[in-house]
């Protein structure tokens, strides 16, 4: 193709008809524009054109999400890059589950005035490329932060093209109070949804009780070190072969770890866990360490 003849008139991610000068002019081989949907992208000109003739074969909702995060935090774009827009993307540590974008969506709007009671009014087809999401599931994410009271929706309206209209938005205290504890850091969130098959249906079952256990409302204490001593006695018997897949160093300081609190043990020299989050960072220490074990195992001879 003579991409000197090409025509730059839409987006390469969403397909959205450029108005104004939302398009950049042309300098090497860089395309460049910036909309109210997506934000400023700067793409390599022949991926661009590869993305218009096959935009499914690509991440766009990720990518819209990319471009659209950065330019509300006043960041410079990434050029997108056919390496990049392959695999590159993945080092972002993006949301890619459905649990990870709803809390992402629900940070932004505390951070951008829902702390203060500010009312929002969303488009579906606008505010969804916040969340990395398609319009459908950005519905199902308000759907679910307003089912789990983390915010109020004053009035819904089907507007036409199938989008949605949510108005008068506001964070509860609970959302509040959810947005400002935040989420263990990716990609650990995702352990939460993921599938984690050991090829033993006991200790499976007894994973995925360990993490109805640790999340069932209303949270406790109690529940959450339940959990963790769950997930113990899952690690305890692999102790040694542990160290066929990680140094004999590691695997002696992670016990150390998992002993020095008082999740199994109740001696002296136990510390006291009084606050959620040192459960919490328990439980993902001890989830990871048996996800990361039943993967490598499978993996190798």
């Amino acid at each position: 193709m003579n991409f000197s003849e090409l025509t730059i008139d839409r987006c390469c991610i969403t397909g959205h008809i450029f108005k104004g000068n939302e398009a950049k002019p042309i300098t090497g081989s860089i395309i460049e524009y910036e909309t109210p949907y997506v934000g400023h992208v700067k793409v390599e000109l022949s991926l661009y054109v590869q993305m218009l003739n096959n935009s499914s074969l690509y991440p766009r909702d990720i990518l819209s999400g990319i471009s659209k995060n950065r330019t509300l935090n006043g960041l410079e774009p990434i050029v997108f890059t056919s390496e990049f827009v392959k695999d590159g993307y993945k080092s972002l540590n993006v949301p890619e589950v459905f649990e990870e974008k709803a809390f992402h969506f629900l940070r932004h709007l505390h951070s951008t005035g829902g702390k203060e009671n500010k009312e929002f009014e969303l488009r579906s087809g606008v505010e969804c490329m916040i969340a990395y999401a398609t319009p459908d599931e950005f519905n199902r994410i308000l759907d679910f932060l307003n089912d789990e009271q983390f915010i109020n929706i004053g009035h819904v309206t089907k507007l036409a093209g199938g989008s949605v209209l949510y108005q008068r938005v506001k964070l509860t205290s609970l959302g509040k109070d959810q947005a400002r504890k935040g989420l263990p850091k990716m990609p650990l969130f995702g352990l939460v949804s993921q599938e984690i098959s050991t090829g033993n249906l006991a200790i499976d079952e007894k994973i995925n009780h360990a993490r109805t256990l640790f999340f069932d409302k209303p949270e406790s204490m109690d529940k959450m070190r339940s959990a963790c001593e769950t997930l113990s006695h899952i690690l305890e018997p692999l102790r040694d072969d542990l160290e066929t897949y990680f140094s004999a160093k590691d695997v002696s300081t992670f016990f150390q770890i998992v002993n020095t609190f008082d999740i199994r043990h109740n001696k002296d020299t136990t510390k006291t866990l009084q606050h959620p989050e040192q459960l919490e960072w328990i439980f993902y220490t001890l989830l990871n360490t048996i996800n990361t074990y039943y993967k490598i195992k499978k993996r190798l001879p």
